[in-house]
């Protein structure tokens, strides 16, 4: 049965009789519990009238404020934004998407100028220009995108454009698709399929335009809108559609025919209509407070999640035939009455969430308050319900960005404090077992220290749990390269990570479509399943993901795939790194380090770029840095400053950091930096997986003196803690230490006869022990 959402409507509510009712730990008080069932109606409206280079537009933000103000009245939850520019719209976009339920119904409304190019529709942003050939990402959205995004977990949506003014740009040419035809810019809007259970309503029929209005009022269209729907509130959208189509060809001499494009499998309603829900009886009725005793106030104090249910605070007032009514609703969020499992009243509260780097919180308390009437046998009572809501430390240690079942918090990789995350985080799946984000948050402490089966583990459980972000977390544990899978038995299953990223697209997820985009992209043979890739990857750009656009970059730029275009490729660098993204920044160094996409050869420009990226923890810049030093590009940078740069990127994973750092000791620095340093180097880079890095790694060991390799196993044990002597002399005590240290790193304890083979091991061991960071390749 549909909960009734922040409006003063009363049920006859039955007793919370006993604590079977509700989890144990929540029987006395509010808790986070799942979303489903209890989830508001969204809105996104967004009006842009007044445009930075092409035409202005007379009514638009009239038109939204309109609509907002109506969806408002109707009990919507509406996020509104006016003049947007690409980024404040993916923002809005985000923050949508980020407070959007599962089984929610979402509408979408924009007011603008809207073109077609090819075979899909495209709304402006305010900065639109598209002046150059590749602008269209980044100054536009997407329509059949923004659907795909916002549906993922709605059960219903209803997209309203009133956007087909006259075409703002009739002179682009501009690229649309992967491929690098382009197409030119045409008013109004083509009909697409939308996906299952989408009306979509445009103000004109396709390829039509669409008339303003006077000024200062609303469009005919708007205006026909926001006056038949609070006037219908029974009648079904499609029915009082109908009415405004011809409301509208009326209004505009018999010129502007609306039209619906619809998958809907049943009614909606646009306003929802109220409903008393009369709940059964309790079977046992217990000793309750009189209503009398009801204070004015209660204090309610709960950890920050996505649904809390209040209903344990009033349970004691409340018994069979008591009457509940929402007298006020909360400023920050939305309540909604239901009847649970037909016997207990279930009062949700769904905050509004907010997109926050977890280093911002600072530990802030988010308050609202709500005003409800209790009335039972002629007794009413008032009560203010104040509520005060601290976010979980595992949120703030380990919280995901884009996760669309998160609370908005986030760190990225690279930020994390992975023991303190993993405490959090065990103990908030201690406190909430079924609350699946907190799961997939313990995986990524785990995963960050390479304990990769606990986070595999820990993923899964997440999934179980409908927790949308695991599906992709579980997947790339089935096929990435960066796992060694004779020492953890995960076993490689592309099939199973494919099926798993369908299931996260479906849901909405950006990294399922960034994962599943690439790999459609980068290794499919046919047209289509290529087209099928960068359309999944312009679906996760929409959202400002920033790993797409770098997946967009190197495919244009550096594929060799006929599909290539480096000037196209820069423009998503350069969108990705303008977003402070660190594999944004170190691409756009490897573009100025050798030139390319029109863009000459700045080997400074490169080497801040890389450091930039370097400091902010990416794996492969600081070898770059090391790699320029060495060829000569950076005069004032000597060979130890390159060893530096090397052994940096090294400790980060990267396999050529060991394999150059250990020529460099040996071939430049051989005076300051012992042989058998070297060969430790050389030694790591062997047990990273890198095929062409461990064999040149190989080749420099094999050039050395067997006591040499010896002693750098000696120094990557006394570098794991042990006291044994660094004298190149492995004997029974250096063997007995190596095969110690392998069996607490948990790998088998047979220690091999050649040198190299046993300072492989010891380099396994000390990554075992001292694991890189998986999540940042």
């Amino acid at each position: 049965m549909k909960p009734l959402q922040s409006s003063c409507t009363s049920l006859a509510a039955a007793l919370l009789a006993s604590a079977a009712l509700l989890p144990a730990n929540a029987a006395l008080a509010a808790y986070e519990t799942s979303e489903r069932g209890t989830a508001p109606e969204t809105a996104i409206v967004i009006g842009i009238q007044d445009y930075d280079h092409v035409t202005d537009l007379t009514n638009t933000r009239q038109d939204a404020e309109a609509m907002a103000a109506m969806l408002k009245s109707f009990g919507y939850t509406v996020y509104e934004g006016y003049d947007l520019d690409k980024r404040g719209f993916e923002a809005l976009l985000r923050q949508a998407a980020l407070n959007i339920r599962d089984g929610s119904q979402v509408f979408f409304y924009y007011a603008g100028h809207g073109i077609q190019l090819g075979r899909r529709n495209y709304l402006l942003t305010s900065d639109a220009e598209l002046s150059g050939i590749h602008d269209l990402p980044f100054q536009s959205v997407t329509l059949d995108r923004v659907s795909a995004i916002l549906g993922g977990k709605a059960g219903s949506q209803i997209l309203m454009l009133d956007s087909c003014r006259d075409n703002p740009v009739p002179d682009a040419r501009l690229n649309a698709e992967v491929g690098a035809q382009l197409y030119e810019a045409r008013e109004g809007f083509d009909v697409f399929r939308p996906p299952l259970n989408t009306l979509v309503a445009f103000s004109t029929s396709p390829g039509a335009t669409a008339l303003d209005g006077e000024p200062g009022s609303n469009s005919p269209y708007t205006a026909s809108v926001v006056r038949h729907f609070p006037d219908r509130p029974d009648e079904d959208a499609m029915t009082v559609l109908a009415a405004i189509r011809g409301d509208v060809y009326s209004a505009t001499g018999n010129t502007q025919v609306p039209w619906e494009s619809s998958t809907l499998m049943q009614k909606i309603y646009l306003r929802p209509a109220e409903r008393s829900l009369n709940v059964a009886k309790a079977e046992t009725e217990t000793t309750l407070v009189s209503l009398d005793q009801l204070p004015a106030e209660l204090s309610v104090k709960v950890p920050l999640g996505r649904s809390l249910e209040l209903a344990p605070e009033i349970s004691p007032y409340v018994r069979a035939g008591t009457t509940v009514t929402i007298v006020e609703t909360p400023a920050a969020g939305v309540t909604s009455l239901q009847s649970g499992d037909g016997s207990a009243l279930s009062l949700s509260y769904a905050p509004k969430l907010a997109e926050l780097p977890a280093r911002k919180d600072g530990g802030q308390v988010r308050k609202d308050r709500m005003v409800l009437r209790l009335a039972q046998a002629g007794t009413v009572r008032n009560v203010t319900v104040n509520l005060e809501m601290i976010a979980r430390q595992c949120d703030l240690e380990a919280g995901d960005l884009l996760d669309p079942q998160g609370v908005g918090l986030y760190r990225y990789p690279n930020e994390i404090n992975l023991k303190a995350a993993e405490a959090a985080c065990r103990e908030a799946v201690q406190t909430a077992p079924d609350i699946g984000r907190l799961h997939y948050q313990l995986g990524r402490a785990l995963q960050g220290q390479g304990r990769l089966i606990e986070a595999y583990e820990a993923f899964g459980k997440a999934a179980e749990l409908n927790h949308t972000r695991a599906y992709n977390a579980v997947a790339y544990l089935h096929i990435t390269p960066n796992v060694d899978r004779e020492t953890v038995p995960i076993p490689y299953d592309p099939g199973k990570a494919f099926a798993l990223w369908d299931k996260g697209i479906e849901a909405g997820d950006p990294f399922s479509m960034h994962a599943r985009g690439k790999r459609l992209l980068r290794k499919s043979s046919t047209a289509e399943e290529k087209q099928r890739g960068f359309d999944l990857l312009s679906r996760a750009v929409e959202l400002g993901h920033t790993y797409s656009m770098n997946e967009l970059g190197v495919f244009f730029l550096w594929s060799g795939d006929e599909l290539a275009q480096p000037e196209r490729g820069l423009s998503y660098l350069e969108a990705s790194a303008g977003r402070g993204d660190i594999y944004g920044t170190a691409n756009l160094g490897y573009v100025y380090r050798d030139g390319g996409a029109g863009q000459p050869v700045d080997k400074e420009k490169a080497r801040a770029l890389f450091a930039e990226a370097a400091q902010l923890g990416h794996p492969h810049a600081p070898g770059e840095i090391g790699r320029m030093i060495m060829n000569g590009d950076l005069p004032g940078s000597d060979a130890a400053e390159a060893l530096e740069w090397y052994d940096m990127g090294l400790s980060r994973g990267d396999a050529w950091g060991g394999a150059n750092g250990a020529w460099v000791a040996l071939n430049q620095l051989s005076d300051r930096i012992p042989v058998h340093a070297a060969a430790a180097r050389a030694g790591k880079a062997m047990a990273l997986n890198d095929p062409d890095a461990r064999a040149a790694a190989r080749d420099l060991l094999s050039g050395m003196a067997e006591t040499d390799v010896s002693a750098g196993t000696q120094y990557v044990l006394r570098q794991l803690g042990s006291g044994i002597a660094i004298d190149g002399q492995f004997g029974p005590e250096s063997r007995k230490q190596l095969a110690n240290w392998a069996r607490e790193a948990g790998l088998p304890a047979i220690v091999p006869e050649d040198a190299i083979s046993q300072l492989q091991l010891a380099a396994q061991v000390h990554f075992a022990l001292n694991p890189i960071r998986q999540d940042l390749f």
